[in-house]
């Protein structure tokens, strides 16, 4: 009499088994935003890397942000989904491979001299795929020396952010670099896929049938 109570006890166990392992499928390449100001960029997600990097620009800790009214309007404009959906597209179409490139190296965003006391604290600007400009203030929460290919090593500043990846909302470190000779400004990688419960499908791109919101 008992069997059937076992039967269905061990059924409920793989049924919840296989709930908590679910994962949201997203394609190699993902609109983000950047929250809660909702900056829209595209982002490449690797299940190769580490860490999540984002293309920062340093400023001074003093610096005064004088926005130009009038990008700041048209950058809300720009910042659609289907627009850079469409973008990218054409990109594709045109032959240019939307992939990082192999033989360059992403230029230091910092170098610090040996015994100079690195800040607490890190300004910093980014901006979205239709202009639209924000300068952030954040702690930094350690900062990671990265050896170069050429010798040497380069400094760079890791901060926590909220990021909206294919509608998935994740929190996590983010490596502040200098991604001019990338095609993405976001490379997501496995600390904040492994967060999201993503898996990457790198047949696809833009999967998500989910939009993040334009602000929160």
């Amino acid at each position: 009499m008992f069997r059937p109570l076992l039967i269905c006890l061990a059924l409920a166990s793989i049924s919840s088994f296989g709930m908590a392992q679910e994962t949201n499928v997203r394609g190699w390449i993902e609109h983000a935003r950047i929250m809660p100001d909702g900056l829209l960029m595209s982002a490449k997600l690797d299940s190769g890397a580490r860490t999540t990097s984002i293309h920062a620009e340093i400023l001074a800790a003093d610096f005064v942000d004088e926005e130009d009214p009038e990008q700041g309007v048209a950058g809300q404009l720009a910042d659609r989904e289907d627009d850079a959906s469409a973008m990218l597209s054409i990109k594709m179409m045109e032959g240019d491979a939307p992939d990082d490139p192999p033989v360059l190296e992403a230029v230091p965003i910092t170098v610090f001299a040996d015994g100079e006391d690195r800040p607490d604290t890190v300004t910093f600007r980014l901006t979205s795929r239709g202009g639209k400009r924000v300068v952030y203030t954040a702690p930094v929460e350690r900062w990671v020396s990265i050896r170069r290919r050429g010798g040497g090593s380069i400094i760079r500043p890791v901060v926590i952010m909220d990021l909206c990846v294919g509608g998935l909302r994740v929190r996590g470190e983010v490596n502040l670099a200098d991604r001019t000779g990338f095609n993405y400004p976001i490379l997501i990688g496995r600390n904040m896929l492994s967060d999201a419960r993503i898996s990457v499908d790198s047949r696809q791109i833009f999967a998500s049938k989910r939009a993040c919101p334009p602000e929160a």
